[in-house]
């Protein structure tokens, strides 16, 4: 998995760099190469190292067999990007970070700086915060015990008794604020996605700090996530 994530994550193609990377031994990271290889995890070519159909095909075996959230979500989040203009996005909560499902970019700069299926720390991002807030406290105090509550703007939350109050905060309003905490000059807010008891999943809207209006934006994104529940197929 390490191998593979490096693959992924940078423009890394050759044996010799991604050994590098991963701190493996040369040695090890060719025999493991081979092998993901041979299970088309990976492909190499001209080109060099990339990844495999494989992987493809078990992703889109996956989303066929589970990711029924973003079946429903897609057209109500592209009816929200529609009418509001804003960056759109659909985040959930897997292992210890926040992982986004769909991206509707609005045309405004600076871009924010997600991507679908890619991985962050959720102590940074209003759907990171969004989801903590409504998750069981066992599961946040295991999360942030494994967390580093690294800074990547002067505004992000890096202290554990703050960011605890900013979650029961989120609690009560009913929506998560990210204040630039994730990219500066940018704000957003997200509301989860709930039935019943379950946590589903988070709707989340963003833009320029200078324009974008919390409160609107957060009825908005709250109307859609109840629109989403009301549609997916009720959980235990």
């Amino acid at each position: 998995m390490t191998l593979l994530d490096a693959v992924a994550e940078s423009d890394i193609t050759n044996r010799r760099d991604l050994a590098r990377a991963t701190g493996l031994p040369q040695a090890s990271c060719n025999r493991i190469v081979a092998r993901l290889i041979a299970e088309r995890m990976l492909a190499e070519g001209p080109a060099g190292l990339r990844l495999g159909l494989r992987l493809f095909e078990l992703g889109t075996q996956a989303a066929q067999a589970g990711l029924t959230l973003l079946d429903v979500a897609g057209p109500y989040l592209l009816d929200l990007h529609g009418a509001l203009g804003w960056t759109v996005q659909l985040a959930v909560l897997d292992g210890d970070t926040v992982i986004y499902l769909l991206k509707i970019n609005a045309s405004h700069r600076p871009r924010l700086d997600t991507r679908v299926a890619g991985r962050f720390p959720p102590h940074c991002t209003g759907a990171g915060k969004a989801l903590l807030a409504f998750s069981p406290p066992e599961l946040v105090d295991g999360i942030l015990d494994r967390t580093a509550l690294t800074a990547r703007t002067p505004s992000t939350i890096t202290d554990r008794p703050r960011l605890l109050s900013e979650l029961q905060a989120t609690r009560r309003r009913g929506y998560a604020i990210d204040r630039g905490e994730f990219q500066i000059g940018l704000t957003g807010v997200a509301v989860p996605i709930r039935q019943r008891t379950r946590l589903v999943g988070a709707v989340t809207l963003s833009g320029p700090t200078e324009s974008f209006d919390p409160p609107r934006a957060a009825h908005a994104a709250r109307v859609v996530a109840q629109l989403i529940a009301s549609r997916l197929t009720p959980g235990p």
